[in-house]
């Protein structure tokens, strides 16, 4: 199996439902939602779609002419064949899909009750039951290796670490959530990691970093990561490359409608840009632009671009 990107993260299905019973009560101080026990109650809108990290990130690839495949663990039912023709559709390879049949297809239910304000009723459990022995593939070739979000076992990212060292190749991490990983375990990543991209808010939060943004981006490359990025897809990008700051705005304003998939196409609309050997600025662009595009509707898939034509955005260099 020759790659140029395995992509390991889970994949699932979105699906969002919003109506005025759904909604808090603007009258009432706490912001919440009552539902009533054998109560049945309309639904204004529903929008049902593909998603997840894993995926999510395989589609922005695979749109920009990368050969990608999607190391995600679902069930053996409909939604998993649903999952596999889709990737399919988007010229994703499918054999690095993991099929079992312990768990159901992972699926999160957004209940929406105001713009990028939402109730959510996550199942994961396939993607939380993947553990090392079921992600090594022998034949596998492969340009980097690309984690959308650290998997629930801190062993897997060790296998593709040592994996990747050993065959030469890139290894990529989105960190969006530190999960339940001890210290050592985040040292580790950010050292072995060839870029490592990370939100904004939580580099803050995990370092706590009096001085705001810069400091957060010292801290990662106290840690050996030289190529680092720290975003927030709403507001300021920052890219670390080569000794060089590079600062950004997002790509255009936005009234967000809904964030879910955001943080996953901006991550891989990054890479893909840097992976194609372009310039940093519009690695930052194309990351953007993508977000900005999956935040104006219900559903990621149909908003992520496929080889557009963007006007490069003005990017501030800085030298650490």
């Amino acid at each position: 199996m020759d790659l140029d990107i395995l992509c390991i993260g889970p994949a699932g299905f979105d699906i969002f439902i919003s109506g005025k019973d759904l909604k808090p009560n603007k009258l009432l101080i706490e912001n919440s939602i009552t539902l009533e026990n054998n109560t049945s109650y309309d639904i204004d809108h529903s929008v049902y779609e593909a998603g997840g990290a894993g995926l999510n990130a395989s589609i922005v690839f695979a749109r920009q002419g990368i050969v990608a495949g999607c190391m995600a663990k679902t069930g053996k039912d409909h939604l998993a064949n649903q999952i596999k023709i889709i990737a399919k559709h988007e010229n994703i390879e499918t054999d690095t899909f993991i099929n079992k049949p312990e768990h159901h297809t992972d699926m999160n239910i957004h209940i929406v009750t105001n713009r990028t304000d939402e109730i959510r009723l996550a199942y994961e459990n396939s993607n939380n039951s993947l553990r090392p022995k079921e992600v090594k593939l022998p034949k596998l070739q492969s340009k980097m290796i690309y984690f959308a979000e650290l998997p629930d076992d801190f062993k897997i990212f060790k296998y593709y670490a040592s994996w990747a060292k050993i065959n030469q190749s890139k290894l990529v991490v989105n960190i969006t959530d530190f999960k339940k990983y001890k210290k050592r375990h985040i040292n580790y990543i950010i050292s072995t990691s060839s870029t490592v991209m990370i939100k904004k808010q939580l580099a803050i939060d995990y370092w706590n970093i009096e001085e705001g943004d810069l400091g957060s981006i010292e801290a990662v490359n106290n840690f050996g990561a030289n190529s680092i990025v720290m975003y927030d897809v709403i507001d300021k990008a920052y890219a670390f490359e080569n000794g060089t700051l590079y600062m950004s705005g997002p790509y255009k304003k936005t009234n967000p409608l809904d964030l879910t998939g955001a943080d996953d196409v901006f991550a891989a609309g990054y890479i893909s840009a840097i992976f194609s050997q372009k310039s940093v600025p519009e690695a930052l662009t194309l990351a953007s632009a993508n977000a900005c595009s999956v935040m104006d509707i219900f559903g990621t898939r149909t908003g992520i671009l496929k080889k557009p034509a963007l006007r490069t955005m003005k990017v501030e260099t800085r030298t650490l």
